[in-house]
């Protein structure tokens, strides 16, 4: 077990934002005993108005932490919440970024004792290859969690040649979905498929009460949580709540596009974000959980997280057909057409609460917790420090 080691840890997604694989990561190597910095997103597409909240909170973290510019929020981890511009693409504007990050990170590495980090990145931009090229380090790992450069909503024109030197450079790559392993092996022998893991006790106790947010939904429930976004089926969703009446779908997450089209609807109820330890209740509260993802380049590479917290919650949980759900078929409910995602949903609801297929599906979370899944990531890692 890797003990003593500073890793500095470029991140995708936010510190205080929705715990994510990053956090289950970065937390276990915290509590073996070694120090996180944890660098928050640097950006992986071009800065838009709507983003404005985030560089504003982003300026009020960096308040927060005062003159040293990291903030402790758990033992053994510090957050950096780090000053760059956002408008990246730009030469002159990238080569003062890469001097300025350098240094933030360089600071912040001081303030932490010193010596040479291990570099873990999710993020494969220009500007994250470029700082890590200049700092002085143990190892680089890279932690491949989605084909970023597929996303719908564009990237930065810079970021499939920074991904692909990333992944031929880095000591290590570590991919979540047999897809990008497919993708990354022939750029790095060193690659690794480790899919996500669940905190199989959170999400497999039933005995938290119903939230009160639930009171006036009748059942039956179907349930999508998660960022909504393209990838979400929304004709799919109008179709079953029309066809329907009686069902009710609640959405439990953070829409990232319009939603108008599916507001109509009586039956379809928007909770918003939940908090991550109070998702388990919602899902036991559920009869049927959704993951209506469409089929879409972005999604071939898709390894949801929320897949093994569906599997240890218990519930049937209907899905369209993607290469990550291939090897689950015993335990999911696969639909290849939008017809016999409805037709699967109704012979969801009529599964028995006692089927074997519950403790199947828990059987299934319980042989992969975040525990086991750490203990394969350190191990690769460590096997690489030798």
């Amino acid at each position: 077990m890797l003990r003593n080691e500073l890793i500095v840890c470029f991140s995708t997604v936010s510190w205080d934002f929705l715990w994510q694989r990053h956090h289950e990561v970065m937390t276990r190597f915290a509590r073996a005993g070694n120090r996180v910095l944890f660098v928050d997103p640097i950006g992986v597409r071009m800065v838009q108005w709507r983003d404005a909240h985030r560089i504003v909170a982003r300026l009020q973290n960096r308040r927060r932490a005062g003159k040293r510019g990291i903030r402790q929020v758990i033992p053994n981890v510090w957050v950096m919440d780090p000053l760059v511009n956002p408008l990246q693409e730009i030469e002159f504007v990238h080569r003062r970024n890469v001097t300025a990050l350098t240094r933030q990170v360089q600071n912040a590495i001081a303030q932490l004792g010193g010596g040479k980090p291990i570099l873990w990145t999710y993020a494969p931009t220009r500007l994250a290859y470029d700082v890590i090229a200049r700092l002085a380090h143990k190892l680089v790992v890279y932690e491949c969690v989605d084909a970023m450069t597929a996303n719908p909503k564009g990237v930065l024109r810079s970021l499939a040649a920074s991904e692909e030197k990333l992944s031929r450079g880095a000591d290590v790559v570590l991919v979540t979905s047999r897809a990008l392993l497919e993708r990354h092996l022939p750029l790095n022998p060193s690659t690794y498929y480790v899919p996500h893991g669940v905190e199989y006790d959170l999400f497999a106790d039933d005995t938290a009460p119903e939230p009160a947010t639930l009171a006036a939904i009748p059942h039956p429930r179907l349930a999508f949580f998660g960022s909504i976004d393209e990838r979400v089926d929304f004709e799919l969703l109008a179709r079953l709540a029309q066809q329907h009446p009686a069902w009710h779908i609640v959405l439990l997450g953070l829409a990232r596009v319009s939603i108008a089209a599916l507001q109509k609807f009586p039956n379809i109820h928007f909770l918003g974000l939940v908090a991550h330890k109070q998702v388990p209740a919602y899902l036991h509260a559920m009869d049927v959980l959704l993951m209506p993802y469409l089929p879409i380049e972005f999604s071939q590479y898709l390894n949801p997280l929320k897949l093994q917290e569906c599997f240890a919650v218990g519930k049937p949980t209907v899905v369209y057909a993607l290469p990550a759900f291939e090897e689950y078929r015993s335990v999911l409910r696969i639909a290849a057409t939008a017809d016999e995602y409805e037709a699967l949903v109704q012979d969801a609801l009529r599964e028995p609460k006692n089927a074997p297929q519950i403790e199947q599906r828990r059987a299934c979370a319980c042989a992969n917790t975040w525990d086991a899944r750490f203990a394969e990531i350190n191990a690769r890692v460590q096997a690489h420090l030798l």
